[in-house]
C-alpha cells in the first residue's frame, strides 16, 4: 500500500516513515508515490524525513488537531546540500514543535 494511516497507538511508525524515506530519498525519477496521514493526536518523537513524492499530513479538522512532537525535515544529503533538486514533497495540517525548536524544509518545489 502508498497510503499510510496512523493514528497515535500505532506501533513502530518510526520504522514505517524510515522505510518509506529510505525508498524515496533520492528517488527523483521513480514511480512510486506514498502518502503519511495521521490521525488526529498527539504524536512524541517523531522524526519524519520526507523523501520524493511523499506527503505528510494531518487528518484533523484544524492543525492543532495533529501535534507533532519531533521533526519533519527534507534536507539535501542525498546530493551533496544542492536542494535545487528537491521536490514533489508536501507537509500539511498539522502541528510541528521541532526538538531543537527549528526545522528544516530544503525543498525548491513544494506544497
Amino acid at each position: 500500500p502508498n497510503v499510510h494511516v496512523f493514528d497515535p497507538s500505532t506501533p513502530d511508525i518510526q520504522g514505517k516513515v524510515d522505510e518509506i524515506f529510505k525508498k524515496q530519498e533520492s528517488a527523483q525519477f521513480g514511480t512510486d508515490r506514498y502518502a503519511l496521514m495521521f490521525k488526529p493526536g498527539t504524536y512524541d518523537d517523531i522524526n519524519a524525513q520526507i523523501g520524493f513524492y511523499t506527503q505528510i499530513a494531518g487528518l484533523g479538522l484544524n492543525p492543532n488537531d495533529t501535534t507533532f512532537n519531533g521533526d519533519v525535515t527534507v534536507d539535501a544529503g542525498w546530493f551533496d546540500g544542492n536542494a535545487t533538486q528537491n521536490f514533489w514533497r508536501s507537509a500539511e495540517n498539522l502541528t510541528l514543535n521541532p526538538v531543537n525548536g527549528t526545522n528544516r524544509w530544503a525543498v525548491s518545489q513544494a506544497a
